[in-house]
């Protein structure tokens, strides 16, 4: 069953269009993330959703229900945004209950769902304290409880994590996706992050200029982009790319021939055409493992960025500056030349004119 139903959505401000004809299906108790670059149109989607923004055309279906021009209190949702936006003169209790209590709610269901929602986010022995007691997690933490209280079916997160520290967003992050295991609701989520999308997500929706390039799970976006924009900004470092001739499995660049008949075509082989072809840092090994790979290359260390229990190792391949993302144990030193290998299977192939993956 559909939970949220997004159909042919366009919206305007003057000559800008934001979003383009956009179609998007989410099923019931999935978690789905909205992400993209600043700009692409992802928050706004989500403000259409929620009912923040008037859309110029299409429909927005919730549980079944055209709520396309309906306020966003009817519309049956809960929505944690960006900035906390707690009322600093009431205690994290009031916070909770506010909504509830402006609605009418009966007191005891009041005093029930708050301490429901106090006991799944683990913040008992804070619903005496002020917001401006509380650290950042914590205040986010209330945020994300003033939407659970509402008892709602869809809940939508615009950036929640943004403004906290690395730690702090690691953590928080864990304790969404446990939140979704054990409510099992509809949750819509915008990040720029591409780590919490492809940890917290069922699918992701990349979006680029208010259209959503691909719609996937975590696994088949990584490892079959459809298209060049999704296969550059999926990735860090960002995958390598070098522009080549395909002439059926064979692959040349810059007058090198390199055999990629182990690639994964989408389509039969044919004609020539110039492409591009892409190899992510993680894929590609250095030293003696590169003896056994079907392609390898000979190179001289640029730049070496040590990460601890791995190096991001740059290079230069064919004119173009190559990341090698590698755990190998001996220390390489800027000048040292050193060979490099990867397998085909793992490579990415696009057209040059259409940038779609071949």
């Amino acid at each position: 069953m559909l939970s949220v139903s997004v159909k042919d959505l366009d919206l305007k401000y003057l000559d800008i269009h934001v979003l383009k004809k956009l179609n998007l299906d989410i099923k019931e108790g999935e978690f789905l993330v909205l992400l993209g670059s600043s700009g692409c149109g992802k928050s706004t989607l989500l403000n259409c959703i929620a009912g923040l923004l008037d859309i110029s055309a299409g429909q927005i279906w919730i549980n079944g229900r055209n709520v396309t021009w309906e306020e966003p209190k009817d519309r049956g949702i809960g929505m944690v945004f960006q900035s906390y936006a707690l009322y600093p003169q009431m205690s994290v209790e009031k916070n909770l209950s506010f909504g509830l209590r402006v609605a009418g709610i009966a007191k005891k269901q009041i005093s029930e769902r708050v301490q429901r929602t106090a006991e799944i986010l683990q913040i008992e022995p804070l619903l005496k304290r002020k917001p401006a007691e509380l650290s950042g997690g914590q205040r986010q933490r209330v945020a994300i409880g003033r939407a659970l209280v509402r008892d709602v079916d869809v809940f939508l997160f615009d950036e929640p994590l943004s403004n906290l520290d690395a730690k702090l967003r690691a953590d928080l992050r864990i304790e969404i996706k446990r939140l979704h295991q054990k409510l099992k609701n509809t949750m819509i989520y915008v990040t720029h992050d591409q780590v919490e999308a492809l940890t917290l997500a069922d699918r992701i929706a990349i979006m680029k200029n208010g259209m959503i390039q691909q719609l996937s799970t975590p696994h088949e976006i990584y490892h079959k982009p459809v298209n060049l924009f999704v296969a550059g900004f999926i990735g860090s470092p960002t995958m390598n790319f070098v522009p080549g001739v395909l002439e059926g499995a064979n692959l040349n660049v810059n007058g090198r021939d390199i055999d990629i008949s182990r690639y994964s075509f989408l389509e039969p082989e044919g004609k020539s055409r110039a492409v591009t072809f892409g190899i992510r840092p993680e894929n590609i090994v250095i030293g003696e493992a590169a003896e056994s790979m079907p392609v390898k290359l000979t190179t001289r260390v640029d730049i070496v960025e040590p990460m601890g229990s791995e190096s991001v190792v740059w290079t230069e391949i064919f004119g173009k500056p190559f990341s090698i993302k590698t755990q190998f144990e001996d220390e390489l030193f800027e000048t040292e030349e050193i060979q490099i290998g990867f397998d085909p299977i793992k490579a990415h192939c696009f057209d040059k004119q259409s940038e779609m993956r071949i």
